[in-house]
């Protein structure tokens, strides 16, 4: 029987599996909904022209300046929750933050079970009529809502357009606020390709391997370090000690 995929990172599932993606791609999902309120005050801040990073030169203009940078309110505006045809060219890329976020809220609460009692204790099981946040309705609300939502979502084979249309969303977000989470090396090779090549990000519980894609948890990258990393230190200190002495030698 062939083995099933993570439709987002492609790695094998478990056999008695029922999700469309693995439980790494669903913690990575999870921190990039949490990453993404974060931005939102520096959004606001580059909003207004003329903040962020000066420019260089001295041109002047031939017109006043917009009073609102277009770039950036492209993000945070209202919006379609599908990007629209422009076959002139003369629309910004990309859906705003807080439309896509509630587009996808409201397409999981369609295909979402509603169970409700009614005056006379009857359960009564149909669609939900829309998705509602008693948060509010801006984009750190309705991320909020998707996180409780993600174990209902990895069940349903379109978990993969949700999660790649949320990455990049993150992505045009980290291009304005120049802001994106610390890696930091871990000093074990990967037990799956033996690359050095291992890394945590901040927000994000699983350690990766940025050359194969191999992911470990923190219990799971303990062992395994300290199982391999007192024989490769000490095979370092050997290779170290062989060349200080050929170098004496010399």
């Amino acid at each position: 029987m062939a083995t099933t995929r993570c439709t987002v990172c492609h790695g094998a599932l478990p056999d008695v599996s029922d999700a469309y993606a693995c439980e790494a791609c669903a913690h990575r999902l999870r921190a990039l909904l949490l990453e993404l309120p974060r931005h939102m005050p520096l959004l606001a801040e580059l909003l207004q022209p003329g903040s962020g990073l000066p420019g260089r030169g001295g041109a002047g203009r031939a017109h006043s300046p917009m009073p609102v940078r277009l770039d950036v309110m492209d993000l945070l505006g209202p919006g379609h929750v599908v990007v629209l045809e422009d076959p002139h060219g003369d629309q910004s890329a990309g859906v705003p933050i807080t439309p896509l976020l509630y587009g996808w809220a409201r397409y999981i609460a369609a295909g979402h079970a509603s169970v409700t009692r009614d005056r006379h204790s009857t359960v009564r099981v149909q669609p939900c009529e829309g998705a509602y946040s008693r948060r509010g309705s801006d984009a750190a609300a309705w991320c909020q809502w998707l996180i409780a939502y993600l174990p209902y979502a990895f069940t349903q084979p379109w978990i993969v357009d949700m999660y790649q249309q949320i990455e990049d969303l993150l992505w045009r977000v980290r291009d304005k606020t120049d802001r994106r989470p610390r890696k930091t090396s871990r000093s074990a090779p990967c037990p799956e390709c033996d690359a050095f090549a291992l890394v945590t990000t901040d927000g994000e519980p699983l350690t990766a391997c940025e050359a194969c894609g191999h992911r470990l948890t923190a219990e799971e990258y303990r062992q395994h370090s300290e199982a391999v990393l007192p024989a490769l230190t000490a095979l370092a200190v050997r290779i170290h000690g062989q060349a200080a002495a050929e170098q004496s030698a010399a």
